[in-house]
């Protein structure tokens, strides 16, 4: 897989991408990204998620409710209108502005239950709390890249500050990112933002209080 040598933030460099077949074709939108928690505590992206039923919840409050409702009543009678769209990642070619495939994308996109694992949307907006108490939501989880066969990216830490996900827009991690002003406007509203490597995180409490504990505080952004 061509990827870029810096790590990825999974948010800002995959949601939302376009995914093209071998041949240049559209297949989909990135609307999600599975999440898998090992055995030793460690997570990782394993595939792309595509389709309403990841999309929907994606936008939060009582809208995004009643729209995933509707979406379920729509399709009481198909029994695998709850799963989505499930790409591995061992089909992808490419990680650059749109995200390309080794395949074909006849029959490409299958719907698959999510067997247990979590998604990228429900990590993000958790609280974070460290040992002095609150640090935070998760606004973003950045990845690298592994030589494990599958493919998968690993996460390595989490952004944690005030604004929604995806609201660090790349400012982050580059000085010279965009326009002077916007990025000290971006660089000002987050400046409480912490990294905080996977290694501080003690427990992701995925479904009670929905927040993430912390041996740590982190590191400040730049």
């Amino acid at each position: 897989m061509n990827r870029p040598d810096e790590p990825l933030d999974a948010g800002l460099h995959l949601l939302d991408r376009q995914v093209v077949d071998c041949h240049g074709r559209m297949v989909c939108k990135v609307d999600d990204l599975e999440l898998r928690q090992y055995d030793d505590g460690s997570l990782a992206v394993t595939a792309l998620l595509a389709g309403a039923v990841v999309l929907v919840p994606r936008l939060g409050g009582r809208i995004g409710r009643r729209l995933e409702r509707f979406w379920d009543e729509l399709g009481i009678q198909q029994a695998d209108r709850g799963h989505p769209f499930r790409i591995d990642l061992a089909e992808v070619q490419d990680l650059g502005s749109d995200v390309t495939l080794v395949s074909d994308r006849h029959r490409l996109l299958r719907r698959e239950p999510e067997d247990g694992n979590r998604r990228l949307s429900q990590l993000q907006g958790m609280t974070v709390t460290g040992p002095d108490g609150r640090l935070g939501r998760v606004i973003d989880v950045r990845l690298e890249p592994t030589r494990h066969p599958d493919r998968r990216l690993r996460v390595v830490s989490l952004l944690v500050g005030r604004g929604r996900p995806g609201s660090f827009l790349g400012y982050d991690r580059h000085e010279e990112q965009g326009p002077w002003l916007l990025a000290r406007l971006v660089r000002w509203l987050h400046r409480h933002s912490v990294v905080v490597p996977v290694d501080e995180v003690e427990v992701i409490d995925w479904d009670d209080a929905r927040e993430v504990r912390c041996s740590g505080s982190g590191t400040a952004t730049r």
